[in-house]
């Protein structure tokens, strides 16, 4: 565990010491997951909470899978271009140290940049906070958490940090369509089979563990979803275990 927050203390100081990358992300995201949903309810006629409870979870899904999945996937590539890993391993780290500590890293990011748009929601807009808080703060760890290492998953596929962030579009957009980021207007024109589809994705477990942690409920039904972010977890792991290349691209 030490050797964990050794590397995560590591990977803070570089993000938060680099002034350009923090600021882009943190604009990008307060501008995707607290611009989108106050105009939303700002346009509407009449109070929706619903509707503004559906695009706050929507673009929240896409702040996340842009902060954990895409970000770990061009750090990662970069740190095995520049043999910041390989020197990490050399000095007597293990390959689990170091990939945890890179992932608590993010987690962390990713958690409090949710936190800080989910605070300006509830300031700006009349979207009530989550009647279960804890529950709706384990969700956003979670799922960060999963989506951080399917972004191990995707440094794996290309390693080139060139194209780690476009190879991730296609994962962002789908997350975004299941979890309705484009509204619901969008999501009502989707075919049955495709919902189900976008559904098995970890953003479509958060925005179903969300709901709960929002109106509030039993827990019992919160089983296929955990189920969902388990069985991704458990495939991202295998994936890294067997797969993850310390060396850079020849």
């Amino acid at each position: 565990m030490r050797e964990v927050l050794a590397v995560a203390r590591l990977g803070g100081r570089l993000f938060w010491g680099d002034g350009r990358a923090v600021g882009g992300i943190a604009v990008l995201s307060v501008c995707l997951g607290a611009g989108l949903p106050s105009l939303i309810a700002a346009s509407l006629r009449s109070r929706d909470v619903e509707v503004v409870l559906g695009m706050h979870l929507g673009t929240l899904a896409v702040v996340l899978t842009i902060v954990a999945t895409t970000q770990t996937a061009v750090t990662l590539s970069s740190r095995r271009e520049l043999l910041v890993l390989k020197r990490l391993r050399a000095s007597g780290l293990r390959g689990r140290a170091i990939i945890g500590g890179e992932l608590v890293n993010i987690v962390t990011q990713a958690a409090l940049l949710s936190a800080l748009v989910s605070v300006i929601l509830y300031t700006f807009t009349y979207l009530p906070p989550p009647a279960l808080p804890l529950l709706f703060a384990a969700c956003v760890v979670a799922v960060a958490g999963v989506l951080a290492l399917i972004g191990v998953v995707f440094s794996i596929v290309t390693r080139r940090p060139d194209l780690n962030a476009p190879i991730t579009i296609p994962f962002m957009l789908a997350g975004a369509v299941g979890a309705g980021a484009f509204g619901p207007f969008v999501t009502d024109l989707l075919p049955g089979w495709l919902q189900w589809t976008l559904d098995l994705l970890p953003t479509g477990a958060m925005v179903e563990i969300a709901r709960l942690a929002y109106r509030g409920g039993e827990l019992t039904t919160l089983t296929g979803p955990v189920l969902n972010l388990t069985v991704w977890a458990l495939l991202g792991l295998v994936t890294v275990r067997f797969l993850f290349r310390w060396d850079p691209r020849r």
